[in-house]
């Protein structure tokens, strides 16, 4: 489901935006300037070494901090970067992540020589009988 969310809305532009430090301002006229560490589908977003200001311009600063997807009001992207750019990158992450190789067993390794001994010696009989 997540998956969809990045693909299909701007999720997947602020998906991008993980691990770097960046602004984010929120509906109730505050914002908050942190390291984004995790975002999900929904856009809810945790980040951390975050220094809060209200409405007022009162700074607090916190740790962790975690943003629910309805107070996003706009995320401020870090200078010297192009949204297209972010996309493009989030897409090839998220593409390149699907057709992972796995390692054969040793029960699949001993089950595909035992296959290839037993189909060698049908043919080499045959051929000796011809």
């Amino acid at each position: 489901e997540d998956k969809f969310f990045f693909y299909n809305s701007l999720a997947g532009l602020v998906k991008a935006l993980e691990g770097q430090y960046t602004t984010i301002d929120l509906r109730n006229e505050s914002c908050v300037t942190g390291k984004i560490t995790f975002i999900d589908g929904h856009m809810n977003i945790e980040m951390e070494d975050v220094v809060f200001y209200d409405a007022r311009g009162t700074e607090r600063v916190f740790p962790n901090f975690f943003i629910s997807q309805r107070n996003v009001r706009y995320v401020h992207l870090p200078k010297k970067t192009s949204a297209t750019e972010l996309i493009d990158k989030q897409f090839e992450k998220m593409a390149s992540k699907k057709h992972m190789t796995k390692e054969h067993t040793f029960k699949k390794v001993r089950a595909k020589r035992y296959n290839e001994e037993i189909v060698k010696s049908a043919f080499s009989g045959e051929t000796s009988s011809a």
